[in-house]
């Protein structure tokens, strides 16, 4: 079977982020990616795997 792959834009789409962000979490070893030329694939296995990791809350808390 053939992976799909997401660029940087699209998997920022799928997260919900900028793709600046994607680029940030590939940097970090967060999220693993594979360059071809000079663009960064992401298999659709990793991002759905990266988007089920609970994370934190953050920013300014809510008002009560």
């Amino acid at each position: 079977m053939s992976d799909i792959f997401y660029t940087t834009a699209q998997a920022a789409e799928y997260l919900g982020v900028t793709p600046s962000r994607v680029r940030q979490l590939i940097l970090e070893n967060r999220l693993p990616a594979i360059k071809v030329g000079r663009d960064q694939l992401i298999k659709r296995n990793d991002l759905e795997k990266f988007a089920t990791i609970p994370r934190p809350r953050t920013g300014r808390p809510p008002q009560i």
